[in-house]
């Protein structure tokens, strides 16, 4: 298993553990409103990094400071990385709806490849995938 590999195993499981904390135990993924968590992967080559440029830079830095107008439509960061010699961002959100997450991740299309994807939490699929 190559480094990047191992990298978004471990965030999908840190995923599963901040969604255990933040809602509790044995709780389904939609439970009590709280909506779907997605596991986040954005990458760019060091050639095209964003940050090279000063409205690239700018583009990134307002992302990122968006999470908070993000958090008012619904979208809940458990977690955000970066490796920076990778040019890789992994990130963890929760959200009500796909349309919120389309809308929050739509300023990193024009200079990166991506992609999300909706995760249940290990114990939850544990207990679905029990014979019976």
């Amino acid at each position: 298993m190559n480094t990047k590999t191992i990298f978004c195993c471990l965030v999908v499981l840190a995923g599963s553990f901040l969604w255990v904390c933040s809602i509790g135990e044995g709780s389904s993924s939609t439970a009590g409103g709280e909506g779907t968590i997605y596991v986040a992967h954005w990458t760019h080559t060091a050639e095209n990094c964003p940050g090279r440029s000063k409205e690239g830079a700018g583009m990134l830095s307002d992302f990122w400071a968006n999470r908070d107008t993000a958090a008012q439509k619904g979208i809940k960061i458990l977690g955000a990385y970066v490796t920076v010699t990778e040019h890789d961002y992994y990130f963890i959100v929760q959200a009500k709806d796909y349309k919120s997450v389309v809308e929050f991740f739509l300023p990193l299309v024009p200079t990166q490849t991506g992609s999300f994807r909706p995760v249940l939490p290990m114990d939850e699929w544990i207990k679905m995938n029990r014979p019976k």
